[in-house]
């Protein structure tokens, strides 16, 4: 679906506004979202359009209001919230005793892993576990519709991570991963085609931190809304280093830590005009 300038203004609008709030954040329902672009019945590609123009306008859409797998997960009267986009607060590396209490982190250092299935199943899992997400807040390759100019077409994520226990995150992608064959990511071309498309998923879920791993090398990102261009990891680790860097991770990428990010989002009562 094209952009037309119209629907560019009342972008710009929706962000002058966001951005006469105390909080840097407003919410309102989603059909008032849809209402504001003259649109009667969400789709796939109007709901890909909206999630466009916003995100180039510097703005989160919490939770996504794009369709996952085969069915809606939000109604139209469910609460969205808009935010100005903010980098996370440094965090404190937490200072975790029983981390490796089943010596994991040191017998990855002996792993070989020949598949990128393998990276997923060996690796990329129980990573994930050590990091507090459990199977239910796991949604692993995960369809997500999405719009590249005027063609519509469909994204598989590896991993999308989630908090299932909270209901106030229903619907909300707290991480999200991407897989690579062993030793795929020293090849610089390749590091920036996972970038790239790691990138292309946190625009359509909406979510600020994705992970990248070919076992051999993690990195972590922060998106910057509006600003996606080339970007730096905030936080970066062999897999030979990664049991004394484990806490910093911990601190930035698990279950505990995004949980407290996105429901600072979620916390604003400030509704749009």
């Amino acid at each position: 679906m094209a952009l037309t300038q119209s629907d560019k203004s009342i972008a710009r609008a929706i962000k002058c506004d966001v951005e006469k709030s105390s909080t840097g954040s407003k919410r309102l329902k989603l059909r008032t979202l849809l209402n504001k672009f003259r649109i009667e019945k969400r789709s796939d590609a109007n709901t890909a359009k909206i999630t466009e123009l916003l995100t180039h306008e510097g703005l989160t859409i919490n939770p996504p209001i794009v369709r996952f797998g085969e069915r809606w997960e939000i109604s139209q009267q469910d609460w969205i919230y808009l935010s100005c986009d903010a980098l996370p607060e440094q965090p404190t590396p937490s200072a975790l005793s029983t981390w490796n209490a089943d010596g994991w982190f040191d017998r990855i250092s002996e792993l070989e892993l020949r598949t990128e299935k393998e990276v997923e199943t060996k690796f990329i899992i129980p990573l994930l576990t050590r990091l507090g997400y459990g199977e239910d807040d796991r949604y692993d390759g995960m369809p997500v519709p999405a719009a590249h100019g005027s063609r519509n077409t469909t994204l598989v994520i590896d991993f999308a991570l989630f908090n299932n226990s909270d209901n106030s995150l229903r619907n909300q992608p707290l991480l999200t991963v991407e897989a690579k064959k062993e030793g795929r990511l020293l090849k610089q071309q390749e590091l920036l085609n996972a970038h790239n498309q790691a990138k292309s998923y946190c625009l359509w879920t909406q979510c600020d931190f994705f992970l990248v791993t070919d076992s051999k090398t993690v990195q972590l990102f922060h998106i910057s809304r509006g600003r996606i261009g080339q970007l730096s990891p905030i936080f970066s680790c062999e897999r030979e280093f990664l049991s004394s860097c484990f806490g910093e991770l911990y601190a930035r990428a698990s279950r505990e830590a995004l949980t407290n990010y996105y429901l600072s989002k979620f916390s604003t009562t400030e509704e749009t005009s």
